[in-house]
Parts: structure tokens; sequence; C-alpha cells
């Protein structure tokens, strides 16, 4: 395709990958998100007043880093595809200006009582009024055209089961509290009077079905906000760990390791709704783990059962969610496990056979 004002553009090329036959179409392309201001701001704060050293912190490699070497070249046509919208957009903006401010002329123009001695200024604006709303055409179609259209193709099996993973997030959803993992550091039980083996520094987060400013998807990512990192969005083809249109990563499956585990967790503050008490311990304890009677102002303290979601790959990303409902945690990582399987066993016979 040739233009006529833009000669330099270049239409961003499709991506296609391949799990099946049914297929789920995913644009990608830059938009606008509306951040939550306040997660935002307790998010910046955490960074910046760490209530915790360094040395014990549960945390990703630096986003930038964490890509699988797979879809690189993915990440790489996302960049160009932003790089592309922006200068498309920027220049659009400016047309745009342009085009009211002759239009603005040429109004008072043709509305002066002396308008016939400025008969070659009107022609002139009426020109230059053409050829801008020309190129604002053009400036438009290539907006469209400064994407990167990503197709996924999935074998039935891949559907059900991603399903499966949407049901799960949807009850995961509905867990009463949750929470990112953000330090873990072994205690001195005897010298602390504790029954805690570790102290744990947790930060209560939201997770939801969620888009990015760099997709346009029939499918809602599922996000998992991260207070000390990107966030995690749960796409059909691959993860991203998401910071901002220019600072991101994309993650195959096949990269990724899941692990759920039962938590119990000396819970100082108050037990949630959907959670299990299974046990009691005291503020002050003795060596056996009872009540150390030298402190008069002793109180007891109930041990909840949460679940707790560890995510890894080798690549770096190393994030731990913790929940107040152990089974919908369950559900989660079976369903999520369930689809890694698959996609690594796929990926092996087609490997096989090559």
């Amino acid at each position: 395709m040739e233009w006529k004002f833009r000669k330099e553009f270049q239409v961003m090329p499709g991506v296609k990958l391949q799990y099946g036959k049914n297929g789920i179409k995913t644009e990608f392309k830059v938009n606008h998100i509306q951040e939550n201001q306040a997660f935002q701001a307790e998010k910046l704060k955490h960074q910046l007043f760490k209530p915790y050293a360094a040395a014990n912190e549960i945390k990703s490699a630096a986003v930038g880093t964490l890509t699988s070497d797979s879809l690189k070249d993915l990440k790489m046509l996302l960049l160009a595809a932003d790089t592309a919208f922006e200068e498309t957009n920027s220049r659009l903006i400016d047309r745009n200006a342009k085009l009211t401010n002759t239009t603005r002329k040429l109004r008072m123009l043709e509305t002066t009582i002396f308008r016939f001695l400025f008969k070659k200024k009107i022609q002139k604006y009426h020109d230059t009024s053409a050829l801008l709303q020309e190129e604002i055409t053009e400036l438009q179609e290539q907006l469209t055209l400064s994407t990167v259209s990503l197709e996924i193709d999935c074998d039935d099996i891949y559907f059900e089961l991603y399903n499966n993973i949407n049901k799960a997030f949807e009850l995961l959803t509905y867990s009463k509290k949750k929470w990112d993992f953000t330090s873990s550091k072994r205690n001195n039980m005897v010298a602390d009077r504790t029954a805690a083996s570790q102290s744990v520094t947790r930060s209560e987060i939201s997770i939801s079905y969620s888009s990015l400013p760099i997709i346009k998807s029939t499918e809602s990512a599922l996000c998992f906000h991260n207070m000390n990192g990107g966030d995690l969005y749960f796409y059909p083809g691959f993860l991203i760990v998401y910071e901002s249109k220019v600072r991101f990563d994309l993650i195959n499956y096949s990269d990724l390791l899941v692990e759920c585990r039962e938590q119990q967790f000396i819970e100082s503050e108050n037990v949630p709704d959907d959670a299990q008490v299974v046990d009691h311990t005291w503020h002050k304890v003795n060596k056996d783990g009872s009540r150390d009677k030298r402190f008069s102002d002793n109180y007891q303290i109930p041990v909840a059962l949460y679940g707790k979601l560890k995510m890894t790959t080798k690549g770096g990303l190393n994030e731990v969610y913790c929940f107040s409902n152990v089974e919908y945690t369950q559900l989660f990582t079976k369903a999520l496990s369930d689809y890694i399987s698959s996609l690594a066993t796929a990926n092996a016979l087609l490997k096989a056979f090559k």
C-alpha cells in the first residue's frame, strides 16, 4: 500500500500461535487504561519505605528481563507497534489542531463584508483544509493499522482447559482476603518467644478481570496485582508481567511453574469468614509451644489455614500470593497446572515429530 502523506509508515505484521482448530483472536493495540490510583499510591509507598530487609524480599527479577525466548520476537513487534501508534497519534492530534485553526480563519473571512477582498486567501484556506482532511483520513487508517494482530488457534480440549481456569479464577475472586507476600525471614523462635517459624510481610491486593493498554482482546485477562513488581496478566496464549506499555515481559506457559500449599498463619488480625481456624497459640510461648506465664498480658492468637500460590520461572519470575479460601486456591492451581501440562505435552510431541 502506498501512502500520500507519510510514505515511510509500515503496517504491523500479523502473528499466529496455533494450538488447534478453534480460533481465539486477539489484537494487540495501544489504548488507555485507568489505574487504581489508591493501589498505585500504596504500591509506591511500599517500594519507597520497604518494611523489611532487601535480603528477605520475595520478588521477581526486573521487568524487561523475564521474557521467554520463544516470545522475544513478539515482544519486539509489540514495542514497534507502540512506537508507531504514538508517532501516528501525535501527528493526528497536530493535523486536527491545524484543521480547526484553518477552519476558524476560513469562517472569519467568509463571513466578513469585505470577503471579496480576500478571494485568493479564502481559496488557499479551502485547499489547505481539503488537504488536511485527506491527511487526517489517512492517519486514522494508519492508526488502525498500528497494531500486531495475534490469532490463537486452539482445539476444543485447550479451550475447555482454559475455560476451567476462567471458572476457577472467578471463584478465587470471591476469596474474602487476598495477599501478596513480599518478604519472608526465619524467626529465632526461642529468643522471640514465638510459635511462628517465619515472619512474613504481606499486602492486601485485588485480583480481577482486566485489560491492558497494549492489547485489545475478546478475552479479558486474569489480573493479579503485584505490590513489589509488575502485575500478572493471564491470557490464553501467554502470561504478561506488566509495568507500563514499554516495560513488560511475555512468558510462555511451558516456562511457568505453579505450586499450591496449605499455609498455617498465626493471624493477628481478624480471621476472614471463609478461612478455617485450625489451632490457637499464644503471643509469647515456651519452647514446647505452651503459654509463657511470665507475661501477664499474654493473649491467645488463632492459627488460620490459608491457600498459598507460588509462581516461578527459571527466567526470574518469583511471586507468592495467599488467599483466605484454601479450596478456591487449590482449584485455580489445579486448572492452571492442567492447562500448562497439556501445552507442555503438545510442545514435546511437536518436537519429537519434527
